[in-house]
């Protein structure tokens, strides 16, 4: 709650199913705007700010962005950082162990091709690799899409996929996807615990 409280002050006495069911309607078209912005390349110094070109106004900006690195690099090991632009709102619901975030509110854009500026906030995980998954399926709360993010083919309706994936894939690209579930079964139990919705907990085989 106090996530939410630093981010959207206005919401804190608003049940979190309607919050939930108004981000439902407005999540594809947020994260739609993703695929529009042009961010500045960062240099080796992380920055407070970074300024980025939009040119999707179809929806609110993005607050934030998410440096994302991981949690298990050897100490010694210089970063591997990836950003990811983000809505505060989004992950403060869905996210109740989520630093409390910088204020930030949603750019005003006129036009496409405007330049606005957000907070960098360094985000630390156990596995970066699947937070694209994770940020869509906040977004877009579609679970076809995100089972379907964690299989290296489209999953057909027949007994056979299993036999098709082993004679396409490598032992390495197998694992790869593999770790990728394990990820997802983590996060998903860390979400599901903390929100407080057993039904989103996996069950295990």
């Amino acid at each position: 709650m106090s996530t939410l409280q630093a981010v959207a002050p206005e919401l804190v006495h608003t049940h979190i199913d309607h919050i939930c069911e108004g981000l439902e309607c407005l999540g594809p078209n947020m994260l739609h705007v993703f695929a529009g912005i042009k961010a500045e390349p960062v240099s080796n110094v992380l920055p407070k700010e970074l300024s980025m070109i939009v040119n999707d106004v179809s929806s609110d900006m993005p607050t934030h962005m998410f440096a994302v690195f991981s949690s298990c690099q050897p100490a010694p090991a210089r970063h591997r950082i990836t950003l990811f632009p983000a809505h505060n709102l989004v992950f403060a619901i869905h996210c109740a162990n989520l630093p409390i975030l910088p204020t930030s509110m949603p750019a005003l854009v006129e036009c496409a091709g405007q330049e606005i500026k957000v907070p960098v906030i360094p985000l630390c995980i156990p596995f970066p690799e699947v937070f694209p998954q994770l940020s869509t399926f906040l977004y877009m709360k579609c679970i076809d899409h995100f089972l379907a993010s964690l299989m290296p083919l489209p999953i057909p309706p027949h007994s056979t996929f299993a036999q098709k994936i082993a004679n396409m894939y490598m032992v390495k690209t197998l694992l790869l996807h593999i770790a990728k579930v394990h990820a997802w079964e983590v996060l998903l139990t860390s979400l599901a615990i903390s929100t407080g919705q057993p039904h989103l907990m996996m069950e295990s085989a």
